[in-house]
């Protein structure tokens, strides 16, 4: 009985995939400066789960805060969920600091041959919750994505900690930069200070190149999009291939630079990061800048009178297990800042001098701005997918989008190489993976298996 429920399971699956498995590829084929995706098509994509999320959604709501330890998805049945997990922790040393980085691989029970692994890293503030449940405990993108290929949801060091933070001054919490060890806040003021992309990225090589084998795709989302880029020509570049896929990813730090310059925007945002914290603290991040910086679409799962009151609810729910935080470093490095780098080489030092743990302000003053010089050439096939209401990445005049942006600058370095974006006509924000995960699920496989495509 259970093998047939099983087989008409995988069948339901594979009749769901076939549209968008033939559509996104015509799409991705059209040789344009961007092609569209009808929202009505992507509402009628996506296949169900077997249990259709119970058993996460179950673990999740018993947990204060719904901050549930991963290692209880290890104990559910893999026939229940369509995948098997195992909770994933590393630890490395930089700047002689060790520190932990985690993931979430994911397994399917019946994977579609061929597909390689697709590691996800959140953006800033965030971490693998929100690419596995929404904030109501229903499955999330990583749950409909595991139905079909294998992936692991990285958290970067500091950005998950047992049982999440209760501290509720966001920029007083502390970076879970160790498990299960709390930290001094002086030791986190001092590993705040050095916290450069380098070592985030590395940290990432480590556990990809220990936790997956064969094919690979890096997908960072927001500041996440950085590590991708800075990756290329790591001891992954033969599995990576020289493709490239985004969500909501936008581009190195230096091509950011340059769209500022060409849009007159740089010497407003050199003067508002110019107010940011110290490089040794923490940048809280709540519901009023979610609002500003246009997060909150009509697709939001949590409602409200008001924009502001939906992103309250949003905090509210995910008050305990989501950060809430940024390194100021992570915000000025992917940015491209380089027109503060006097004030941060300054302040790494003042941090820094005299500490205990024998670090050398040198080298880490010597990683900074790694950002700023992400190979850009000798890519084979990059894909980036968009949201319509995404404004950090798109606009109603495309020229002016930054996705429009990249990629014209990428195919300007790559000329021959199919460079693709693929604008979904539907009113999804920058968290269009919170807002519709099972649609966005089909897009994205299609997506994989296109940039995977020869």
């Amino acid at each position: 009985m259970m093998k047939a429920h099983i087989a008409l399971f995988v069948a339901a699956i594979a009749l769901d995939a076939t549209t968008a498995d033939r559509r996104i590829p015509e799409l991705l084929q059209e040789d344009r400066e961007y092609s569209v995706l009808p929202g009505d098509e992507l509402e009628t994509w996506g296949w169900d789960l077997p249990d259709g999320g119970r058993h996460v959604k179950a673990l999740a709501d018993a947990a204060p805060g719904g901050a549930f330890d991963p290692r209880g998805l290890e104990s559910i049945r893999s026939a229940d969920l369509g995948y098997r997990a195992r909770w994933r922790v590393l630890r490395y040393t930089q700047y002689g600091l060790d520190w932990d980085i985690t993931g979430l691989q994911l397994t399917p029970v019946n994977p579609e041959p061929g597909l390689p692994t697709l590691a996800i890293i959140h953006g800033g503030s965030a971490n693998w919750y929100e690419f596995f449940v929404d904030p109501l405990n229903r499955a999330g993108l990583g749950q409909f994505l595991a139905q079909r290929l294998p992936i692991i949801l990285i958290t970067i060091p500091g950005n998950y900690t047992d049982g999440g933070w209760t501290e509720e001054q966001f920029d007083a919490r502390i970076p879970g930069y160790l498990f299960p060890q709390m930290i001094s806040r002086e030791e986190a003021r001092i590993r705040n200070a050095v916290f450069t992309f380098k070592l985030v990225a590395e940290g990432v090589r480590r556990l990809l190149e220990q936790t997956t084998t064969g094919p690979l795709l890096v997908l960072g989302h927001s500041t996440g999009g950085e590590i991708q880029f800075l990756l290329k020509e790591s001891s992954l570049k033969a599995r990576l291939d020289d493709r490239s896929i985004g969500w909501g990813t936008g581009g190195p730090a230096r091509i950011t630079k340059e769209i500022d310059e060409q849009f007159g925007e740089r010497a407003d945002r050199v003067i508002q990061y110019g107010r940011y914290p110290r490089v040794d603290g923490l940048r809280a991040r709540g519901p009023e800048g979610y609002v500003a910086s246009n997060y909150i679409g009509p697709l939001n799962p949590l409602k409200g009178n008001s924009k502001l009151e939906v992103a309250q609810r949003w905090y509210e729910a995910e008050n305990r297990r989501r950060p809430q935080f940024k390194q100021v470093l992570q915000d000025m490095e992917h940015q491209g800042l380089v027109e503060h780098r006097a004030r941060l080489e300054k302040e790494i030092r003042d941090t820094l001098d005299g500490n205990p743990y024998g670090i050398n302000a040198d080298e880490v003053i010597r990683d900074l701005f790694t950002t700023m010089s992400s190979p850009l050439n000798d890519y084979r096939k990059m894909a980036w997918v968009v949201g319509r209401l995404d404004d950090g990445h798109w606009n109603r005049l495309p020229e002016k989008a930054r996705e429009w942006n990249i990629a014209q600058r990428f195919r300007k370095e790559n000329p021959g190489a199919p460079i693709r974006i693929l604008l979904v006509d539907a009113p999804m924000t920058h968290y269009g993976h919170i807002e519709r995960p099972k649609q966005l699920a089909a897009v994205l496989v299609a997506a994989v298996k296109w940039v995977s495509g020869r």
